[in-house]
């Protein structure tokens, strides 16, 4: 997948921001670094566009990703780690976010702009003749997989109370998780009319993800058997210098204030083969005395992205295989569900398990999705929540949003 410097994106936006409102001053010519809107609806810049949205993808991806972990039982914030610094992350951690939190604030905004920006290819391909029916193809593709892609965001993220998911479009009414999980399944269904074989697949875990979060396995289990296999590469969010890895940025390397929950050095000291898996080091903390003779606070932080460019995975054959697990322990068959978990179990070298039942299944996504933002959605469903009753299980729609939309 390829990627866009900041400062093409910065003029992409601007771009968008200045389309319809270039006839506010006449007789005066425009900026330099803009473009018309028309000068964009034209095939010469569909690829430009294209990679736009991609970047557009990974900057909300990698964001969401992180911040749902953290209010997930998979990251914590403490101040006794050193650069652990921003209250707002600390709001996310005990699950009390304020609207106004503007660490939540800024996804917010990226996601609005990804579903935006893919419905706007949509339509502006449609008024484009194109010479080359490949390009054609992938942004129609492209088009309607982001576009899916956003409103799974929504309703898998956000969330209008403390346990009542789903997001907002065009600053319309409130479209609760069920609502805005059927449109994403829409467009989602809609690409795979323009989808490559790899594609193809890519978007049937995706589906089979979202039935799986619904509760509906037989969907589940129909569409995973078309997705990922054994071999394909991940799908995955890219990174770059201009735009750096969340996670190396904000809970790692590049600087920490996230670290893990310390079961996971209890689950690598209890079988140090999962190092593989779960990937820790440590660090120490700020509150020790080496005059008094007092250690510092141990933690661990995560080392599965070790620089600002790592790519993050979104979708895995992986995941796929672990989905028709829990379908098949769901549908009484532990036999077929053991084998698949240990397929994937051998990638990593790890022994295989001699049985399998729901909650191991789940210990095996824990690990086996470590750090990808899958952790969150598994609490809710499982029902595992490890906060208070009125703590919020979503990151919730901003104040900005809810001051500008007169739907609140």
């Amino acid at each position: 997948m390829r990627t866009l410097t900041s400062t093409i994106l910065a003029s992409l936006l601007a771009v968008l921001l200045v389309a319809g409102c270039d006839s506010f001053v006449e007789d005066v010519d425009l900026p330099v670094d803009t473009i018309d809107n028309g000068q964009l609806t034209t095939e010469s810049q569909v690829s430009f566009l294209i990679t736009g949205l991609q970047t557009r993808f990974a900057t909300t991806h990698d964001r969401l990703a992180m911040l749902s972990d953290g209010l997930s039982d998979q990251l914590i914030f403490d101040q006794r780690v050193p650069n652990a610094t921003f209250p707002t992350y600390q709001e996310i951690d005990i699950g009390e976010i304020t609207l106004d939190n503007n660490s939540v604030d800024n996804p917010f905004t990226g996601l609005g702009e990804l579903r935006l920006f893919s419905d706007q290819l949509l339509e502006r391909i449609a008024e484009i003749e194109f010479e080359d029916a490949e390009l054609q193809r992938e942004a129609q593709f492209v088009g309607n997989f982001y576009g899916g892609v956003a409103r799974y965001f929504y309703a898998t993220f956000f969330g209008l109370e403390p346990r009542m998911g789903g997001g907002v479009i065009d600053a319309g009414p409130f479209i609760p998780s069920a609502e805005m999980y059927a449109q994403a399944l829409d467009k989602l269904n809609a690409s795979l009319g323009f989808a490559d074989a790899y594609q193809t697949r890519v978007v049937n875990t995706l589906i089979a993800r979202i039935h799986l979060y619904q509760g509906d396995y037989g969907a589940a289990q129909a569409a995973a058997q078309n997705g990922l296999e054994d071999g394909d590469a991940p799908f995955q969010s890219q990174h770059s210098v201009e735009s750096q890895n969340r996670y190396y940025q904000q809970a790692g390397i590049g600087r920490t204030q996230w670290v893990c929950d310390f079961r996971y050095k209890e689950i690598v000291d209890a079988d140090p083969a999962e190092v593989v898996r779960v990937q820790l080091e440590v660090i120490e903390g700020n509150d020790g005395d080496p005059d008094a003779g007092v250690a510092p606070t141990l933690f661990y932080r995560q080392a599965k992205y070790l620089a600002n460019n790592a790519p993050i995975d979104f979708a895995t054959w992986q995941e796929n295989t672990l989905m028709l697990a829990e379908v098949d322990l769901r549908d009484g068959n532990a036999a077929g569900a053991l084998a698949r978990v240990n397929a994937v179990r051998a990638v990593s070298s790890l022994d295989p398990l001699d049985s399998i039942d729901l909650e191991g299944l789940m210990f095996e996504r824990e690990k086996e999705l470590f750090a990808e933002g899958f952790r969150l959605v598994d609490q809710r469903r499982m029902e595992t929540w490890h906060l208070g009753p009125e703590t919020w299980q979503y990151l919730p729609i901003t104040q900005s949003e809810r001051n500008n939309n007169e739907n609140f």
